[in-house]
């Protein structure tokens, strides 16, 4: 065992490297801003492309986790997915500007798993393992996790790991430190806080899951404009990032007993005062039974667009979220949640009809690059209903070289969730897939109104009482509720039996408008709210 302020060996074993089987040697910088794992592109030696995969563990970090924390690496040539056997990195883990830990590790399996217990001194660590006699590299002769006391993992947020090969075969082949195979890591680990919202006399445990980095200590709830707002360091010199891909993602969990917050389809957000909108912005009230998630997606082009705007000197994402009047628009593309990839959404026809086969284009690209992918992708896809029920799932799907279409048949109009779940993806027979994950998206079928709906039918969605009392309230306009009803009944969300009137008014009684404030409070039926309604329409003030 050994502690270390820092340790510097080598020197005089890199002098002696035999270079000479390594003429041809081209090197990359490869880094991953928000995930807890990656494959790094590799670095070509000799013959073979030398490839590092790399794993945080656990990817989220709670206080009362019992996970082991772990940082395991493994390399390989990616020409023929074999691993190597022995080799030595030189493995520098910072966080911001403070070092963690730097040191030499040796293994004669192929991987290396360092087994971290968290510390509090930064710059100190301490390794507790077998010790090669002429590196004085630390390995497990047998293979198992090498100890690390070090101030690693104590908390989540964005990690670097640089990493040099110093050998490989152990002294067979050396590199000098001019020649090493360098690869840069930047992983991130999420951060779980929990906050307590108070509105109405009511209290609502909320929390938020920062993938990129910890969140700083303000975070806020407005009650008079239903508005959740919180930051995350962020250091916003772009060239830090021109060289490799970045990815923030961020979930905000409200509970949906705060149906004043939860019951709507849409919301808005921010980030910096930019509008954050499609597919960066998508809200998954299914996964979590009592919970509604909203997640944040930018990617690097989101990012560098949101730079341009971002004024000297800011270091931080400020972010904004609350609920919006209804207006679901069927998603033209989506985002994964995590494993950055996208999937463009081309519908045969702009008008989506229900009880007919419609044709859904799907094409994957890389999120970092919006290239389209060139390997095929196995996905699964499912659909989902208002009130989350499957309408269709098909799994072991494949989109050869990032293509596919699928025939779609909905029973019948109104909002659905699209959800693709990428599983791996193949190049040259070798599946990958260390970057999985979700993509979630809206659908629209429309229904066909006309003037003189005689069903006799009221079907009233439930958010449909936020809107009510935000207008009672003077939280949003006249024309914004009227826009907000036109809406859900155009799309066949909301069904009124109704008589379009010819004539036009502008003017909207205070009588309707009292009666969306007792509707919303329970004071006043469905069936008188839905009098309001049918009044606007009969006296043309809208128009359906």
């Amino acid at each position: 065992m050994k502690s270390h302020l820092y340790k510097g060996i080598l020197s005089a074993i890199f002098v002696l490297s035999l270079l000479s089987v390594f003429g041809s040697m081209t090197f990359h910088k490869v880094y991953g801003d928000g995930f807890a794992m990656e494959n790094l592109p590799p670095a070509t030696v000799g013959d073979k492309k030398i490839q590092v995969f790399i794993k945080l563990t656990p990817p989220i970090i709670t206080s009362n986790i019992n996970q082991d924390k772990t940082i395991f690496l493994r390399i390989f040539d990616s020409n023929t997915n074999e691993t190597i056997q022995k080799y030595s990195l030189w493995i520098e883990i910072t966080k911001g500007n403070q070092l963690l830990m730097r040191d030499l590790f040796s293994t004669n399996t192929g991987t290396i798993t360092l087994k971290i217990t968290p510390t509090d001194t930064i710059g100190k660590w301490t390794i507790q393992a077998d010790q090669d006699p002429v590196l004085n590299s630390w390995m497990s002769m047998g293979g198992g996790p090498i100890n690390v006391l070090a101030p690693i993992l104590k908390e989540g947020g964005l990690y670097h790991i640089h990493m040099e090969l110093q050998t490989i075969n152990f002294l067979n082949n050396l590199f000098t430190p001019d020649t090493a195979p360098k690869f840069d890591s930047y992983l991130s680990v999420g951060d779980i806080s929990n906050h307590t919202i108070t509105y109405s006399n009511n209290s609502y445990n909320s929390e938020i899951i920062s993938y990129y980095d910890k969140i700083n200590n303000d975070f806020n709830f407005d009650p008079s404009k239903l508005q959740i707002s919180y930051s995350m360091p962020f250091d916003w010199n772009t060239t830090r990032f021109q060289d490799r891909p970045i990815f923030v993602h961020e979930e905000i969990h409200i509970p949906k007993s705060f149906k004043e917050f939860t019951n709507t389809p849409t919301y808005t957000a921010s980030m910096n005062g930019n509008p954050i909108t499609g597919r960066r912005l998508i809200v998954d009230p299914y996964s979590l039974g009592d919970t509604v998630i909203a997640h944040i997606l930018l990617n690097k082009i989101d990012i560098e667009n949101f730079a341009k705007t971002t004024p000297l000197g800011k270091n931080s994402m400020d972010f904004q979220l609350a609920p919006a009047i209804a207006n679901v628009q069927t998603s033209s593309s989506v985002l994964t949640d995590f494993g950055g990839w996208g999937i463009n959404l081309q519908w045969s026809s702009t008008q989506i009809t229900a009880n007919s086969q419609n044709s859904l284009k799907l094409t994957f690209f890389d999120a970092f690059t919006e290239q389209q992918v060139a390997g095929d992708v196995n996905y699964d896809l499912k659909i989902l209903d208002k009130d989350g029920n499957t309408a269709i799932s098909e799994t072991g799907l494949a989109a050869k070289g990032g293509i596919d279409t699928q025939s779609i048949n909905l029973p019948s109009n109104g909002i659905y969730r699209i959800e693709i779940n990428i599983k791996s993806i193949v190049n040259n027979g070798l599946p990958d897939t260390s970057r999985i994950g979700i993509g979630r998206g809206d659908l629209v079928i429309p229904s066909t109104v006309t003037s003189n709906n005689t069903s006799g039918q009221t079907v009233i969605p439930p958010w449909i009482k936020n809107n009510a009392g935000w207008w009672h309230d003077g939280k949003i306009s006249d024309d914004d509720f009227v826009k907000g009803i036109q809406y859900l009944i155009q799309n066949g969300i909301m069904k009124v039996s109704y008589t379009q009137g010819g004539t036009s008014s502008n003017v909207i009684p205070t009588w309707i408008k009292n009666n969306a404030g007792w509707w919303h409070d329970g004071k006043i039926s469905d069936d008188d709210f839905v009098k309001g309604i049918q009044y606007l329409i009969q006296n043309g003030i809208m128009k359906v």
